[in-house]
């Protein structure tokens, strides 16, 4: 009997089992902590960006408590206790979250923990500054406007409010980015009334500071707020608030209004004070300046009667160079036809002017009935105000309208004069034609180079067409080149505008506001209208610079323009190139059958059942002795039909007889469009006239009444504003 091996214990194989067991749930669980720990990574990821803005936020929202309550901007930090350092010129440190604190706003951060970047060092506009900046406007006599700022004294000095804070913003908004001030780098770089950065939670560009780039080492910016977070160089947020955005926070724009309402109370209150004092003679001079208003659009409106005579002038001029051009010359017909719309857009403006005079008549009225009720003493009886009168312009306009009417009629004269011209012509075109073939036939019924007459005319005829389109493509080409050369210039106006705006938006406002001191000075009219127009201009071309957008759009215009120009280009310039083609071809045509019916040789005359042998040609011993000979003849006949040219058996002369009748009907239909340019030119001097002289018929009113109450002393509404300014506006 073998031996038998003993049986394994049941709890040996129960603890292997076991061991098992715990490895399996020992790789389980490794797994699931590991996945755990990276969805934990994760989330805590987003809730620290997510705290992080929070804490940005918070520290904005802290910081504009701040200026509510003080006024201004806290300094930086500089030395990490909490509190600001205003002694230096540091324009970056810390936020500091002590001083914020004091002043009843929670940062909500520690010290320490965010980089505070604030706008210093420019007396005008440091934001951490608080003085007396700003204070209320008033009327200043001399400049007759209500913007200047009032001096203290004799205004009250050092009112500390908001609205000072408000000024230095709009210093800042007003002045070109310098390399001291406060900025992101943004590209190209911004000026910041004040930035924010919080570090993240890792030294990513291993500098040794949590704050990355530019946050941990330029003395006055931080990064650009867009930049997007990089693992690896880069995890910082930032925070930025611009002079205008700040503004626009604080409502300075209804904050000062609301002062500067008052502050005209004021002064119309000083002003009818004034008024009183000066009893009857204050009150006729305000009438009279109210009355300048109706005068001065009067005038205006003169001025505007010769412009709109000007433009339909140099319409009517262009017109003629257009019509002699056959239509060709296009600047001149293009002209035309704007100083043709610049004159019938006269007739609306006259109608505007002359409702401006009639509402400053109205003006009038009330600043008199006003006065008189400034002071009792006054007797509105007394008072009067002056209508214009209008009766030069009425005048004008009338001559206008005969000139007007007498153009177009002279217009239809030119017209019948053409049609009698075109019959003439075409006449003698066909006379010249019968006088060939006679010479040609020798009065008999028929030759035999009969067909050679044909040819000549059916290749003059092609020479014809070919020369128009050739003299149209070469004006074609000319516009268009025209057109490029413009569109070239204006787009590279642009381009600099966009590259240079900031600087010349501060120097056309320093033009503009020369002009409107030489403009106030002025007296000479026509000087003064042209330093209106100039002023005029730049005020348009400043607002396009204050609009980035529209600037942007009136750019991309003159590119898509001189791209279409000079698609248009190369399309005339391959047009002109068909049309030389095709003019060579026809003169070299033209050519060869001029030679074969000049030098025909010998041919036959066919009269009934006669013939007679006949010769033209200009080579020796062709003709014989019985032959009549024809070449001199038919020579003088086609200098007759195709001359006066220096060479016509090699082409045409295109003012010759046989051209006239075509040449004509081009007069005559370049005169029938220029007849409707005169029916507009007609219906707008129609409109001028019937409005000047319905308003000169029937004046508006000026009849001042009234009586006299006692006005508000200066004192009692200087005090008012005084408190108003001092509480910070009506809001």
């Amino acid at each position: 009997m073998g031996s038998v091996r003993p049986l394994r214990s049941r709890s040996r194989l129960e603890r292997g089992f076991g061991l098992l067991q715990v490895m399996l749930l020992i790789a389980v669980l490794t797994g699931l902590s590991t996945m755990g720990y990276l969805e934990w990574r994760e989330r805590t990821a987003v809730e620290n960006a997510r705290l992080e803005r929070l804490n940005l936020s918070q520290a904005d929202l802290a910081l504009q408590t701040f200026a509510t309550a003080v006024r201004r901007l806290p300094c930086p930090d500089t030395d990490r206790d909490g509190l600001e350092d205003c002694g230096g010129t540091d324009q970056k440190g810390w936020l500091p979250a002590t001083t914020l604190r004091m002043a009843g706003a929670d940062p909500g951060v520690d010290i320490g923990q965010i980089r505070y970047v604030v706008q210093r060092g420019a007396g005008t506009f440091d934001l951490t500054v608080l003085d007396d900046s700003w204070r209320p406007l008033e009327y200043d006599d001399d400049a007759a406007s209500f913007f200047a700022m009032r001096e203290a004294p004799p205004y009250q000095a050092n009112i500390r409010t908001l609205a000072d804070f408000c000024q230095r913003l709009q210093e800042g908004v007003d002045t070109a980015l310098t390399a001291d001030m406060a900025q992101v780098n943004a590209s190209p770089a911004r000026a910041v009334a004040y930035a924010l950065a919080h570090p993240g939670d890792e030294d990513t560009d291993g500098d040794g500071s949590l704050f990355d780039g530019a946050n941990a080492s330029a003395a006055n910016g931080l990064e650009d707020p867009q930049r997007a977070p990089l693992l690896a160089a880069y995890d910082d947020i930032v925070l930025d608030r611009s002079f205008g955005a700040l503004r626009t926070a604080f409502h300075c724009e209804v904050l000062t209004d609301s002062i500067n309402t008052v502050a005209l109370a004021h002064d119309i209150s000083s002003s009818v004070d004034e008024m009183k004092e000066e009893n009857i003679e204050a009150a006729t001079r305000a009438i009279i300046f109210a009355s300048i208003g109706a005068a001065i659009t009067a005038v205006e409106t003169a001025a505007v009667v010769i412009e709109g005579v000007s433009d339909a002038g140099n319409a009517a001029a262009e017109w003629v160079i257009c019509i002699a051009s056959l239509g060709i010359a296009a600047n001149a017909c293009a002209a035309a036809g704007i100083h043709t719309a610049a004159a019938a857009l006269t007739a609306g403006v006259i109608i505007a002017n002359v409702a401006s005079i009639a509402a400053n008549v109205t003006a009038a009225v009330m600043a008199g009935n006003a006065l008189a009720l400034a002071d009792s003493s006054v007797n509105a009886s007394s008072l009067s105000c002056t209508v214009p009168d209008l009766t030069a312009q009425v005048n004008q306009a009338k001559a206008e309208l005969d000139d007007a009417i007498a153009d177009r009629q002279a217009i239809v004269n030119q017209i019948a004069a053409k049609q009698t011209e075109l019959a003439n012509a075409v006449a003698a075109r066909n006379q010249a034609i019968a006088n060939l073939r006679y010479w040609v036939r020798l009065g008999t019924d028929w030759s035999s180079i009969d067909g050679r007459v044909d040819a000549v005319l059916s290749s003059a005829n092609s020479w014809g067409t070919a020369n128009d389109s050739y003299t149209s493509a070469s004006a074609e080409v000319q516009r268009y080149q025209d057109a490029v050369t413009n569109w070239t210039a204006t787009r590279d106006d642009y381009a600099n505008m966009i590259a240079n705006r900031t600087s010349m938006v501060s120097q056309l406002q320093a033009e503009i506001a020369a002009l409107d001191t030489q403009i106030a000075a002025e007296t000479n009219q026509t000087t003064k209208a042209a330093l209106q127009q100039q002023r005029l201009e730049k005020t348009a071309r400043l607002s396009l610079l204050q609009d980035p957008t529209a600037l942007q759009n009136e750019y991309n215009k003159a590119v898509t323009e001189l791209a279409n120009a000079q698609s248009g280009l190369g399309a005339a310039q391959s047009a002109m190139t068909a049309a030389q083609g095709s003019i060579n071809s026809a003169q070299s045509s033209y050519a060869t059958n001029y030679n074969n019916l000049l030098n025909a040789g010998r041919y036959q005359l066919h009269s009934g059942l006669s013939v007679f042998d006949a010769c033209t040609t200009a080579a020796i011993n062709v003709c014989q002795q019985n032959d009549f000979v024809t070449y001199g003849i038919i020579q003088q006949m086609l200098g007759e039909l195709f001359g006066p040219a220096s060479n016509i058996a090699a082409a045409p002369g295109s003012d010759s007889i046989y051209y006239r009748p075509a040449k004509i009907q081009k007069e005559i239909d370049a005169l029938n469009d220029s007849l409707g340019a005169a029916d507009d030119r007609i219906d707008a001097a129609q409109d001028s006239y019937d409005t000047l002289k319905a308003r000169a018929d029937n004046p508006p009113p000026c009849n001042i009444t009234g009586s006299g109450v006692t006005p508000m002393p200066p004192s009692a509404a200087e005090s008012i504003l005084i408190n108003v300014d001092i509480k910070g506006g009506t809001r």
